[in-house]
């Protein structure tokens, strides 16, 4: 309820602050809203009105509250009979949370009978959402009821109740409230709190009229559009949420809420080349905004059109330069390879910054590229001893310890983090690698398991488990349903080729393991352990010339064990015993 009413409360505020200064026969007199050193009171009362009022509208729009208070209280004192400062002053207070003042000041102003019947109108209003502020619905509604007898035709004393009224759950008699203020006035604004009011209700025929008067009152505004696409979505009619965004677009090319929703819309459905002529048709007509430019430099580096999004997030640098802007530009042409600018500007970004860590994460796989292992280490350990459980991180330093050898201490490192209910993938698929090392069986399936079970299309997960399988000799049926099912999800792949023909090695079907192995050998035919396979199966089916070529090849292909290939060509592979 707070949060209905407070979101009412700035946006009503909002419009208190268009009033233009009007005089009043007489001085109101105000108290100071703000407490400041005397020195601040003295320089800030020796500058003219008009210098204060332009001063405190600049601090507004840059978001300085406190220095728009101060200067609003000081021109207040010089020229008390401004409405308009006064107005901006009961709204900022109202945004800092200082309620007690504001409403301290709006009876100030309200208690001077000379304020002219216009002004008084707008200070009831602002009275009024002072009872919302402090969570008192019922009271704020009846002062509203008053008023409106008085204002009938008041637009934003209308919205307040109807929006009360809907905040409260009763929507019919918010919906009677709106149904009143169209009869006296019909506005844009009353038929969208209509329409929103009737999809709550569920009444979306009811509501898709209320937007085509919305539209018809304002043809050119993007508001009712939105909603109307949102609502053919809502009733699964995709082709006509679309084709109202696109044709509004073909009216008004330069409009970015409209561009952004097609583009959303797009890339639901996964059609991000689509998406990128939106938002680039939305550049060339409003400009190059970040806005705009940020989403379609996302878009091509999605797209992996590296090349474009280095363009792109060059152009959004130089307009914002931000951390995030060049995490994504150094990303782009570290895809491109383009290493040595990639590094320099990842490392421009400041530590404390969000990208930070991702940025030290990417230099440090760089630094793994260019063999520079210690450095990655360092950068990796560093982050870990701030964050314990960032997982990149981990996933990064867990590879680093696979490559460098170091089995148990990887296991050691990522053992505190399988409490956590989802880890990333190849984080558990390392830590199974090390496993295998171990010859821990048991490990490498309850660890590969847990890979599938959350990412069952995992197919190096799947090959693995169906490999350990396979080196064991059991479940060779599982084995093999495991293996074909990597190999539907990445066809001809030859590492997955290789543990199928293990499969069926194992299995005894020695002629249906040497086709395969061939097949995997065209794949991949620089791998000494595929060699040594084939010799292995070649041998069993009684090819022993070409058994002692294939592990001929391992050995040229630097084999890991190549004293245990010389043992197999000078004395075959052991008879198998029955």
């Amino acid at each position: 309820m707070k949060q209905l009413l407070a979101l009412i409360l700035l946006l009503g505020l909002s419009a208190c602050g268009a009033l233009n200064p009007a005089a009043s026969p007489s001085p109101v007199t105000v108290k100071t809203a703000t407490q400041q050193p005397a020195q601040a009171t003295t320089n800030l009362n020796e500058l003219q009105p008009d210098f204060l009022y332009l001063a405190a509208q600049k601090a507004m729009a840059e978001g300085n509250r406190e220095m728009a208070l101060e200067l609003l209280t000081a021109l207040i004192s010089k020229e008390p009979q401004a409405i308009n400062p006064h107005m901006q002053l009961v709204n900022l207070m109202m945004q800092s949370g200082r309620v007690d003042e504001a409403e301290l000041h709006i009876a100030q102003m309200l208690a001077d009978k000379a304020v002219a019947d216009e002004q008084r109108q707008q200070l009831q209003l602002a009275q009024m959402r002072i009872f919302i502020a402090r969570d008192q619905p019922q009271l704020a509604l009846q002062k509203l009821e008053t008023f409106l007898k008085d204002h009938p035709a008041d637009d934003t004393a209308r919205t307040m109740q109807a929006s009360i009224l809907g905040g409260l759950g009763r929507l019919d008699d918010a919906l009677a409230s709106i149904k009143s203020g169209i009869k006296q006035h019909e506005s844009p604004g009353l038929r969208m709190l209509q329409a929103q009011l009737l999809i709550k209700k569920g009444e979306l025929a009811a509501a898709k009229t209320s937007l085509l008067r919305m539209r018809k009152l304002m043809p050119d505004n993007d508001t009712a559009v939105l909603m109307l696409s949102g609502l053919a979505a809502q009733q699964k009619d995709e082709e006509q949420a679309e084709r109202l965004l696109r044709t509004f677009l073909d009216d008004h090319p330069g409009a970015i809420r409209i561009s952004q929703a097609l583009a959303t819309f797009l890339i639901e459905k996964k059609r991000l080349a689509e998406a990128i002529l939106v938002y680039r048709n939305a550049v060339e007509h409003a400009g190059s905004e970040p806005e705009t430019l940020r989403p379609l430099g996302m878009l091509y580096f999605q797209h992996k059109d590296y090349e474009q999004a280095a363009q792109t997030f060059r152009k959004l640098l130089e307009l914002q330069p931000e951390d995030g802007n060049r995490f994504y530009l150094a990303a782009s042409l570290e895809a491109l390879e383009q290493r040595p600018e990639a590094k320099s500007i990842y490392e421009k970004i400041r530590p404390g910054s969000e990208m930070h860590i991702q940025a030290q994460i990417r230099l440090a796989a760089i630094d793994v590229q260019e063999d520079k292992l210690d450095q990655a280490e360092a950068r990796m350990l560093a982050i870990l001893k701030e964050k314990p459980q960032q997982l990149d991180a981990h996933l990064l330093l867990s590879t680093l310890r696979l490559n460098r050898k170091q089995y148990k201490l990887m296991l050691d490192e990522t053992e505190p983090l399988l409490k956590l209910k989802k880890l990333p993938p190849q984080l558990l698929f390392n830590r199974a690698v090390a496993f295998e090392h171990f010859k821990n069986y048991a490990q490498i399936e309850s660890t590969l398991n847990r890979v599938l079970t959350h990412s069952p299309q995992y197919t190096e997960a799947l090959n693995f488990l169906g490999y350990t399988y396979a080196e064991q000799g059991i479940e060779l049926d599982k084995a093999e349903a495991l293996i074909l099912r990597a190999l539907q999800l990445k066809p001809n792949d030859g590492y997955y080729l290789d543990s199928l023909a293990w499969v069926y090695y194992q299995s005894g079907n020695y002629e249906k393991a040497v086709k395969t192995q061939a097949q995997a050998i065209k794949q991949v035919g620089d791998d000494s352990v595929i060699h040594e396979h084939y010799g292995d199966m070649l041998w069993r089916h009684g090819d022993t010339e070409a058994a002692r070529a294939a592990w001929q090849k391992a050995l040229e292909l630097k084999s890991e064990h190549p004293h245990l290939i010389e043992q197999k060509m000078h004395d075959g592979l052991p008879a198998i015993k029955p």
